[in-house]
């Protein structure tokens, strides 16, 4: 224990909030206009834990009438991510099978079991 009531490790250990926060910041910056923080078009200016937006394309296309394929990703986080796994909803999708779509949902539900414990939307 430091004189501040917390063992040395504590110090420097983020706290949920910290972390979520954090993520964000570092999605806003890769996705840009592709990312949507849902918790801005509140208007309870509650704080609460991440609710978030992903437009997903292909890399390098260069019009809109040229992608193909596409989906949008809905990530909600409990107050307690990353140890607690985010509900990740595929949406609006484009181009892509029902079977490819059930593909890609178990794939992203079971990469965030493994994930546990990490930020893991970015």
């Amino acid at each position: 224990m430091n004189g501040y009531g917390c063992s040395p490790r504590d110090e420097f250990e983020e706290s949920y909030s910290e972390r979520q926060e954090n993520e964000l910041q570092v999605l806003e910056s890769i996705f840009a206009g592709d990312f949507q923080d849902l918790r801005q078009t509140d208007h309870w200016k509650v704080k609460r834990p991440p609710e978030i937006f992903l437009a997903l394309r292909p890399l390098y296309v260069t019009g809109e009438e040229e992608i193909h394929v596409r989906a949008d990703l809905l990530v909600r986080c409990p107050p307690t991510y990353p140890d607690a796994l985010p509900e990740l909803e595929l949406k609006n999708t484009k181009g892509l099978s029902h079977e490819k779509l059930n593909q890609l949902q178990s794939g992203l539900e079971k990469l965030a079991v493994e994930l546990r414990g990490e930020v893991m939307i970015y």
